[in-house]
């Protein structure tokens, strides 16, 4: 019961940190801006890794991806049609297309560290 607790106060504070940079104005052009993308990246860097090469086995490499398919699965997410980890959903559910465009400017301009093992996908089903 302790970790069921610890784990939603933990959800809850990542949400309203998250709120609070999604009302971050600025300048609004069609491609993402990487800097706005990069604060709200930093909510995803626990599991994805700061640069989005994380290192995790079984979570999605982030860095280097393009935006439009980044945008893409994003939206899949946050209309609950692929969830593959529980939280994605309930994380991606409080982004604008403007965070998502952001977040996806920013990921499409790191590296991919080479040395790091791909992300195969989830477990097929038994």
């Amino acid at each position: 019961m302790k970790f069921r607790v610890t784990c939603h106060a933990s959800v809850a504070g990542a949400v309203l940190m998250l709120a609070s940079f999604i009302g971050y104005g600025g300048d609004v052009s069609a491609a993402g801006d990487v800097a706005k993308g990069g604060k709200l990246a930093l909510y995803c860097a626990y599991c994805h890794g700061a640069d989005g090469n994380s290192t995790y086995t079984g979570t999605p490499r982030l860095a280097g991806q393009s935006p439009e398919a980044f945008a893409a699965k994003m939206k899949l997410y946050k209309n609950n049609q692929k969830v593959y980890h529980p939280m994605m959903g309930f994380l991606v559910g409080g982004l604008t297309d403007r965070d998502i465009q952001d977040l996806a400017a920013f990921y499409a301009a790191q590296a991919v560290n080479q040395s790091l093992q791909p992300y195969a996908g989830p477990p097929p089903l038994k």
